[in-house]
C-alpha cells in the first residue's frame, strides 16, 4: 500500500512538473519576441549608454578610449559652454511641455465630450480626429511647411498676410506647437472616448434626480470615473513632449535663432553629429534627461494618486443628511 501512495505521489509530481514546463514554453514562446526586443532596444542601449558617459573618446571609433568616471557629467554643470546649452535646451522643452501638454488632454478631452453625445454621423469625426495621428511625421510636416511658406504659402496668399510662419522665434513655436496638436491628440481622444463610455450612467440619472446641473455632473462624476485615463495621457504626453526632436528638425531647421529652438534631444543629436568624441558628453546628457523625466513622473503620480481612508466623505453626507 505505502508502495502505490509512492507510485501515486511520484506521477502526480511528474504530471505537474510537465504541466509547469509545457506553460513555460508557452509563455516563452509569446513572451520571447517581446523579450529580446526589449533586451536589444531598450537594455543593452541603456547599459551601454550608462558606460559611455563614464567614458571619453578619442574620435577613433565608437568605442570608449578611457575611463574618466564622473567628469562628463561634472562638466555638465561646471564647462560654461556646455552647461548654457544643455540646461538651456532642457528649459526650453519644459517651458514647450507647460504649454502644449495641458493642451493635448484639454482639446481632446473637449472633443471626446462632444464624441459621447453621438452626434449624427459621430463615427465618421471620430475617425477624423484619430487620422492625422497615422499619417508620417515627415510628410504632415512637409505639407505644413508648404501651406505656411512665406512667399508661396497657401495660408498667406489665402488671408492676404505676409507672415514669415517659419522666420521668427515665437511663430515657429507656435506651428511647432500647431504640428503637435495636430498630430498627437488622436491617441489621447482615444483613450478618453475610452473611459467616457465606462462611466456608470446610473450615477448620472442619481445625479439628476437630486438636481444635479451638467457642470456639476462634469466636475463629480465624469471627471473623477475617468481620472486613470487622464492620468495615461498626462503621463505619455508629458514623456513624449519631453522627447521633442523631429518636428523641430522639420520645421524650425531654417529659424535664424536657433539657441532659441533647440531642444534637449536636439542638442544631444548636436553633440553626436559629427563629433565621435562628444559621445561621452551626449551619453551624460542622455543619462541627465532621463533622470529629470524620472523625477517629474514620480512628482505627477504623487500629485495625482488617489487619496483613500479618512471620513471626509462621510462627514459630508452626515452634514448633509442632517440639513436635509
Amino acid at each position: 500500500m505505502k508502495q502505490t501512495t509512492t507510485l501515486i505521489e511520484y506521477a502526480t509530481k511528474k504530471e505537474h512538473r510537465k504541466n509547469n514546463i509545457n506553460k513555460a514554453g508557452i509563455v516563452g514562446f509569446f513572451l520571447g519576441p517581446y523579450g529580446i526586443c526589449f533586451a536589444l532596444f531598450f537594455i543593452f542601449p541603456l547599459v551601454f549608454g550608462i558606460i559611455m558617459s563614464l567614458c571619453s573618446f578619442d574620435g577613433s571609433s565608437i568605442y570608449p578610449s578611457q575611463f574618466v568616471g564622473f567628469d562628463n557629467f561634472t562638466k555638465l554643470f561646471t564647462n560654461p559652454i556646455l552647461a548654457r546649452d544643455f540646461w538651456k535646451s532642457v528649459w526650453v522643452t519644459i517651458r514647450f511641455d507647460l504649454i502644449i501638454v495641458p493642451l493635448s488632454i484639454l482639446i481632446p478631452l473637449g472633443l471626446a465630450l462632444l464624441i459621447s453625445m453621438k452626434p449624427p454621423g459621430y463615427k465618421f469625426f471620430r475617425s477624423c480626429i484619430y487620422l492625422p495621428g497615422i499619417f508620417p511625421l515627415t510628410a504632415t510636416g512637409l505639407i505644413l511647411l508648404k501651406m505656411f511658406d512665406y512667399r508661396n504659402g497657401f495660408i498667406n496668399a489665402f488671408f492676404n498676410v505676409s507672415i514669415d510662419w517659419f522666420g521668427q522665434t515665437n511663430t515657429a513655436w507656435f506651428m511647432i506647437g500647431l504640428f503637435c496638436l495636430w498630430c498627437g491628440m488622436g491617441g489621447n481622444f482615444i483613450i478618453l472616448c475610452a473611459g467616457l463610455e465606462n462611466v456608470d450612467k446610473t450615477l448620472f440619472e442619481a445625479a439628476s434626480v437630486d438636481g444635479c446641473n451638467k457642470i456639476d455632473k462634469f466636475f463629480h462624476i465624469t471627471l473623477p470615473a475617468i481620472k486613470p485615463q487622464l492620468f495615461i495621457c498626462l503621463f505619455t504626453t508629458f514623456i513624449g513632449y519631453m522627447n521633442l526632436y523631429g518636428q523641430l528638425l522639420i520645421l524650425a531647421s531654417n529659424t535664424p535663432d536657433q539657441s532659441e529652438m533647440k531642444s534637449a534631444v536636439f542638442r544631444i543629436q548636436d553633440m553626436l553629429i559629427g563629433n565621435s568624441k562628444g559621445y561621452g558628453y551626449a551619453a551624460a546628457m542622455g543619462i541627465c534627461l532621463g533622470l529629470i523625466i524620472i523625477v517629474i513622473a514620480v512628482v505627477q503620480l504623487v500629485v495625482t494618486k488617489e487619496r483613500k481612508g479618512g471620513s471626509k466623505h462621510e462627514e459630508k453626507f452626515m452634514a448633509w443628511k442632517k440639513s436635509r
